[in-house]
């Protein structure tokens, strides 16, 4: 995703901290460490500037030398790259990038002394008073729903920005509004949140909060299960009953983390009816509030995405724009109207009867079974990259019912095909382009080839996106060629 910043860098007025930002307590220090120097970092360090303040910008891999730090450079912002580069004395406190995780040496030297940590989404959020947060998370499905929220809340004429884990940081939308203005005040924001960004919010508090579902995904950073939950689950913490969370009826640590929200709680089901939220009966979405009747809120049919976990996503997203005043015929217009996110299950051709189905963003195990739930006919399947600690045999029943063979790429491969190797042909390809021309030679017409990764891209591409269009160039140059 492309971003756009808007304040001119040389140019950027330098002022106090609005006054009614003045009481914020994480703003009331002078000199502040920024970790990380991706968007994220940038924005904070922007942001912090704007407000007279002393910034300090580290990173372990990033190159000085490189000219989009230039502009920093010229705002004051001091530049300390490369690992093991000391804490500042001076640094009072701290603004880390989701990507700097919780045991990273800075953070180690930043509690020692007592300095307080905060992430970028936190200090965002506490810029942006007045503001309106629909927070998105859960391991799968996170960007279709921010994607599908952001359009629902601007179809209904509100100024909705979709941000966060997204792509576009919340600090960059606070710097560009004005933060503490009275124009950020009227902004919507559809915020996708990811357990990184969540290790570091102290007062994130979403108007409407969403869960969408918890399987296993970065356990190599978060260790177990229930640790992963429990950082999920701090998107409501802050919530109470004049705010509502959004969960999954049909997913146990959900169920957990509803029972502990102080918030309204609305539920979605594609088992059961719900007492306060949306189920699917036959072919009919059906939408309730508690003590009201149910309402049908539009057929199953009409919805452009594919497949029953897109169907919980659409639930999903209807229940928190009900609970946040969007008329229900302006949501079932939008989900009517609203297609696939890039990189998610998206038909890029058939050819010779195959098609060729780019999921990149498919970068754990639970977003692969839902894209095999997709499909009838034989998959030809890709599938690896850098490994995350992921249990791949629980893979073994899914596989076994959908799959025809397995063309496996990147760092996990070796490993996925130990686990798989007794249930389906694994075809070791190490590239991309490999694993295409092997899937090619084999599929048959009626049958798919299917990118889905179940891992993360940085193995061999700069991001998920990267992979998926190498996968789309591939596939659109083998057809123009036939």
């Amino acid at each position: 995703m492309v971003v756009s910043f808007g304040v001119g860098y040389a140019t950027m007025a330098q002022h106090s901290v609005p006054e009614n930002l003045s009481g914020e307590a994480f703003l009331q220090y002078q000199h502040y460490a920024v970790i990380g120097a991706g968007l994220s970092g940038h924005s904070a360090s922007k942001l912090l500037v704007s407000f007279g303040k002393t910034v300090t910008l580290y990173d372990d891999m990033a190159d000085p030398a490189n000219e989009t730090f230039a502009p920093l450079r010229e705002l004051g912002v001091q530049l300390r790259f490369g690992k093991d580069q000391p804490l500042a004395e001076d640094i009072q406190a701290v603004v880390t990038s989701p990507a700097i995780a919780e045991h990273h040496p800075l953070h180690e030297a930043a509690r020692k002394r007592g300095i307080p940590i905060r992430g970028e989404l936190e200090l965002g959020y506490i810029c942006s008073p007045g503001a309106r947060f629909a927070a998105i998370t859960g391991t799968n499905g996170k960007t279709t729903v921010t994607m599908l929220m952001q359009k629902i809340l601007a179809d209904a004429g509100l100024d909705s920005v979709a941000a966060g884990n997204i792509g576009l940081p919340v600090a960059q939308v606070a710097l560009e509004r004005g933060p503490g203005s009275a124009g950020l005040a009227k902004v919507a924001f559809a915020c996708e949140v990811s357990s990184f960004q969540l290790e570091t919010i102290e007062k994130f508090c979403p108007e409407v909060a969403i869960i969408l579902n918890v399987t296993p995904d970065h356990l190599d950073r978060h260790g177990t299960m229930d640790d992963y939950a429990a950082l999920k689950g701090r998107v409501t913490e802050n919530q109470g009953p004049r705010e509502t969370l959004v969960i999954n009826q049909d997913d146990p640590y959900c169920l957990a983390i509803g029972a502990r929200s102080k918030a309204r709680v609305r539920r979605f089901s594609l088992e059961r009816p719900v007492d306060d939220g949306a189920w699917l009966d036959g072919d009919l979405i059906m939408l309730k509030s508690a003590g009201s009747k149910p309402h049908v809120l539009m057929p199953m049919s009409d919805l452009k995405l594919i497949g029953l976990h897109n169907v919980a996503n659409a639930m999903a997203a209807a229940c928190a724009a009900d609970a946040m005043g969007i008329p229900r015929k302006k949501i079932a217009q939008t989900l009517s109207e609203f297609g696939a996110a890039p990189h998610r299950l998206e038909l890029v051709a058939t050819i010779n009867g195959v098609a060729y189905v780019n999921d990149s963003k498919g970068t754990n195990l639970g977003a692969v079974e839902r894209a095999l739930e997709c499909f009838n006919g034989a998959i030809h399947l890709i599938a690896g990259g850098r490994d995350k600690a992921s249990p791949f045999e629980t893979m073994i029943p899914k596989l076994k019912e959908r799959v025809k063979a397995a063309y496996l790429i990147g760092e996990a491969a070796v490993p996925m095909e130990r686990a798989w190797a007794g249930t389906i042909e694994c075809i070791q390809c190490g590239t991309m382009d490999r694993a295409l021309e092997e899937a090619t030679k084999r599929a048959s017409e009626g049958e798919v080839i299917l990118l889905s990764p179940g891992c993360a891209s940085f193995d061999q591409f700069k991001s998920y996106a990267h992979r998926g269009e190498v996968f789309r160039a591939w596939v659109r140059n083998r057809e123009a060629s036939q």
